[in-house]
């Protein structure tokens, strides 16, 4: 039996997930999870990453996890853009900062005039909270902290360094920055020089299934593995599917439609601008739209429990018999991605536009989740154009939602194949048990994700009260498109 532990970080919370394999087999062990990991400084209206707690909580497990069970190897992964600044000493130079810092309305502009040809080195358009635009924002506001900073590591590699004290980059977090040459696979030097920042704060970029370094544990010194650090990738590294090209949605925080190519995408068609082009971590690339999702439930679920008791699961309750309300928004508008303000942001819009009352719990998640499907069918449907396609892998913890998933399916009209919830630790752990030769290759693996844990479908209905209602709401986004509110 090989078993070992995988540590997948979201921007809301994260597990360490004890996997096993034995005799065809995938078994999840034990998971572990913990939250609350981002400061909020009210005086400089930022909001940073508590390291401290994060690597408190991956010891305190990987302490646990290798009491309980025979461990060969820990893999990390999380999501895109953020890093943390290291001096000579191997001391963090200020707290990381968060991405939603960038979201912030003061924050919007910072990146958004780079030169086109960054979007076409690196397959990622302008926006506030990539890499790039954070060490911009970073040379405005903190010029001391960047000047002794000697290393920028993205998260999860900051994560191996104060584990292990290696400093090294994986390719598919890498390339999340703005900074990556997606063609020659290396960091593009003269962009980053561009910005007014050395090169020398970059480390060497690494492959996943890669040794990182060791972590010393009392009676043993048990190895990292590098995976496809970036959650996006690692998730899509399990999906059940050897297809040269397939089509998913990653419905957490953030949601990410998509397309995983061959590389020659990038050889054979203009980079769209609309889009972002990523390191699958195994040789394909990904292309991705990428917009807020779950954040918006969240936030609405912080807001309604203010005045009253509201569960997810009473939600969904409550979604099965919905009808469409009158309402539209676009969920990547500046306008609704302050946090904390979302629902009285939305409220307003609503009233301004005589739309539906969302006053009340039901009406207020049916607005978000409709408006929600209807932006993944919109984005589906331009991202696939006339490309031949029969499924929809979809994963997240939007996937639990019946109600979404089956609204999707219908406005696609496509089959949603609805994956292992965890997929991103699941990605996880079948790159680390690559790594340590308990499976041989891409076909085994898929065998034993299919057998496993096989997706469930939900087919598309032909005709349902939600279909005028999408075309209401292109007609109101073609018309309001341009509109700030």
């Amino acid at each position: 039996m090989s078993t070992i532990l995988a540590f997948d970080l979201g921007a809301t919370s994260a597990r360490g997930i004890v996997f096993s394999l034995m005799n065809g087999q995938i078994k999840e062990e034990k998971v572990y999870r913990f939250t609350d990991y981002q400061v909020i400084d009210s005086d400089k209206d930022e909001i940073h990453w508590n390291i401290e707690k994060i690597m408190t909580n991956i010891k305190e497990i990987i302490t646990l996890a290798t009491t309980e069970y025979a461990i060969e190897s820990i893999g990390i992964d999380t999501w895109g853009c953020d890093f943390g600044l290291i001096d000579k000493k191997g001391q963090l130079v200020l707290p990381p900062l968060c991405y939603q810092t960038m979201l912030k309305e003061p924050n919007l502009h910072y990146g958004g005039d780079l030169p086109t040809h960054f979007h076409e080195r690196t397959g990622i358009p302008n926006a506030s909270i990539n890499t790039s635009s954070q060490l911009l924002y970073l040379k405005e506001h903190y010029p001391e902290q960047l000047n002794k900073a000697s290393t920028l590591l993205m998260m999860p590699d900051l994560i191996h360094f104060l584990l292990t004290g290696t400093i090294l980059t994986e390719s598919s977090i890498a390339s999340t920055s703005q900074l990556f040459d997606i063609d020659k696979h290396q960091w593009a030097s003269d962009l980053i020089e561009q910005l007014g920042i050395s090169p020398s704060l970059f480390s060497t970029i690494v492959l996943p299934y890669t040794k990182i370094g060791l972590i010393n544990l009392a009676e043993k010194q048990l190895p990292i593995h590098s995976v496809m650090s970036h959650d996006t990738a690692s998730a899509i590294f399990a999906l059940p599917t050897n297809d040269h090209s397939c089509f998913f949605l990653s419905s957490g925080t953030w949601s990410v439609l998509g397309e995983k190519s061959e590389r020659g995408i990038l050889v054979n068609h203009p980079l769209d601008t609309n889009y972002s082009y990523e390191q699958a971590g195994d040789g394909k690339i990904l292309k991705l739209k990428n917009m807020l999702g779950m954040w918006f439930i969240e936030e609405a679920l912080a807001f309604s429990n203010q005045t009253q008791s509201i569960t997810i699961q009473q939600i969904q309750d409550m979604l099965l018999t919905a009808e469409p309300i009158h309402f539209f928004f676009d969920n990547e508008h500046p306008e609704f991605l302050s946090k904390g303000q979302f629902v009285k942001k939305l409220q307003q819009y609503g009233n301004q536009h005589h739309f539906s009352s969302i006053e009340e719990p039901q009406q207020l998640f049916l607005a978000i989740y409709q408006n929600l499907a209807f932006k993944y069918a919109e984005t589906f449907d331009k991202l696939a154009g006339s490309a031949p396609f029969t499924k929809l892998y979809l994963f997240g913890g939007g996937s639990k939602s019946h109600f979404l998933t089956q609204l999707t399916a219908n406005l696609t009209q496509t089959t949603i194949e609805v994956c292992y919830s965890e997929n991103s630790a699941l990605g996880n752990a079948l790159a680390q048990f690559l790594a340590i030769k308990a499976i041989k290759n891409r076909e085994e693996l898929v065998t034993l994700v299919t057998e496993n844990y096989p997706p469930i479908s939900f087919f598309p209905e032909t005709s349902t009260p939600f279909n005028q209602t999408y075309i209401n709401y292109k007609q109101f986004m073609r018309r309001n498109i341009n509109e700030l509110s």
